[in-house]
């Protein structure tokens, strides 16, 4: 039997018949005058002082299983080890205000937390397109304005031009309608991010090219870009469609600006035409000229219409997107971010364990079997 077999029991005399009989079969045959020694220091000590030998020789008490002499230092170790890990951690949640870091400290709620993350990029990218369509809204509506003016002054002309009894008075006006059309061709060549305003779909950087004559006057006018429309999403499952092209000639899709066939819209052919008239003083052709600007004047005023309803669900759909965006970005902090109190009140209750768990270790560690003989 060795040291490690000796059982120790609180019952009287059971107890130092336990150690001797213990210390017998350890010693005697061996060196019966350290067994007798030590048998006589046994007997001399306290109950204490027996139980610590035991303790120390891992025997059993009390039914107790048989610890090994390096568990406690193993157990305080890793004690230590995780108090200050949790201490670490909570210390961070309190500087940084984010209780989620890595999927390890909530898994559930890191999960959702990225859900939500990509529920807000994504609506970061429709409040982008709603921005971007409204900056673009403006420009073809300060495009179009503009574009109106020319007409509205050319109708003017036109019919001024009833009245006109001088060759001299002919040429200004048609003077005045030669830049009315250069004017307007400026116009419909304007740009929006380095792509063509009314160009459609096509990429173009300038939507209409004029032909010259000898003398570099406009005699007609060709479209570059195309009748389509691009769709952008606005929100959620939404895509919104604002592009206004230049010309269509076809018989379906989108109506053309400045030239389209379906509602009689020609606006720089229609210009071309009154100049010339105008240069040559044909009077008969200025009722008719007359009333092809008043059907290019209804076509902005459609195109207004159609512009101010559009601006008018752009600025429903930003408003809805800021409020799901404030919304997401809620839930996210309510799932990531620390709450400071309880994270104070949870760092001072493992500080205290920690030194709670050092000065035991201390006290327990520094006993030893020699302090009692």
């Amino acid at each position: 039997m060795s040291v490690e077999e000796i059982v120790v029991t609180h019952r009287g005399r059971q107890t130092e018949n336990c150690f001797r009989w213990g210390w017998n079969r350890v010693f005697y045959g061996k060196n019966p005058s350290i067994s007798g020694f030590l048998e006589t220091v046994f007997r001399s000590v306290s109950f204490k002082v027996k139980f610590l030998v035991a303790v120390v020789c891992n025997c059993k008490y009390f039914d107790v299983v048989r610890v090994a002499q390096s568990t406690f230092p193993d157990e305080l170790g890793r004690t230590v080890n995780e108090l200050t890990v949790r201490q670490a951690r909570l210390q961070t949640q309190a500087a940084t205000g984010q209780r989620i870091r890595n999927a390890e400290d909530d898994p559930s709620a890191f999960l959702n937390v990225l859900e939500l993350q990509g529920d807000f990029q994504r609506l970061g990218q429709y409040s982008d397109n709603v921005a971007k369509l409204q900056t673009r809204s403006q420009s073809i509506y300060a495009a179009s304005s503009q574009l109106k003016k020319m007409t509205d002054r050319a109708s003017e002309l036109a019919t001024a031009a009833n009245s006109i009894r001088t060759k001299d008075d002919y040429g200004t006006y048609a003077s005045e309608v030669n830049q009315l059309l250069e004017n307007a061709l400026a116009l419909a060549n304007g740009k929006d991010s380095n792509e063509a305003l009314f160009g459609g779909t096509s990429g173009v950087a300038t939507a209409f090219e004029a032909v010259r004559d000898a003398d570099g006057n406009i005699t007609s006018v060709a479209y570059k870009g195309n009748s389509k429309v691009r769709q952008v999403d606005i929100s959620a499952g939404v895509s919104f469609a604002l592009d206004v092209p230049g010309a269509n000639e076809s018989t379906s899709g989108p109506r053309g600006l400045l030239k389209d066939d379906r509602a009689g819209v020609d606006v720089f052919g229609h210009l071309i035409s009154l100049r010339d008239a105008l240069k040559s003083g044909d009077k008969s052709a200025f009722t008719g000229i007359s009333k092809s600007l008043m059907k290019d004047e209804t076509g902005f005023i459609e195109s207004f219409a159609s512009l101010g309803a559009a601006q008018s669900r752009l600025e429903v759909a930003a408003k809805q997107n800021s409020s799901e965006s404030i919304s997401t970005n809620q839930l996210i902090s309510q799932e990531s971010d620390a709450d400071l109190a309880q994270t104070l009140v949870e760092l001072n209750q493992l500080q205290s364990a920690y030194s709670a768990a050092l000065q035991s270790a201390g006290k327990i560690l520094k006993i030893s079997l020699l302090d009692y003989i």
